[in-house]
């Protein structure tokens, strides 16, 4: 996986892992079935079927659900991020303190300020 990857591409990813690793139980089930007796072989064969079509139906669910951000949303945390860096210079000291009688909820409401400007 990228360093780069957005949330939605690594959330994509992990489903697709778990997929994978529950795929891969099931067919561990199926190289076991041979130790199990004659009578319940047709039984291990059902399940194992309903099993890995359920796995993949949830998967796809899962992939369907991972939303990607519109562009609206990726340019508004984009200006954001560039109202937090204004705001955090200008009500900061050079030693990373916020001045005197500032807090964190100033900062956040000047960078919303200035991200309406933008």
């Amino acid at each position: 996986m990228s360093p780069l990857a957005t949330t939605e591409e690594k959330a994509i990813a992990a489903i697709n892992a778990a997929e994978a690793m529950a795929i891969s139980n099931v067919q561990l089930i199926r190289e076991l079935k041979k130790i199990i007796p004659k009578p319940f072989d047709s039984l291990t064969d059902v399940a194992v079927q309903t099993n890995t079509s359920g796995i993949r139906m949830v998967a796809k669910a899962e992939r369907g659900a991972v939303r990607t951000a519109s562009k609206a949303v990726r340019t508004s945390r984009k200006n954001l991020s560039k109202a937090l860096r204004e705001a955090n210079a200008r009500l900061r000291k050079k030693n990373g303190q916020l001045k005197k009688g500032k807090t964190q909820a100033d900062v956040m409401k000047l960078a919303q300020r200035l991200k309406k400007k933008m």
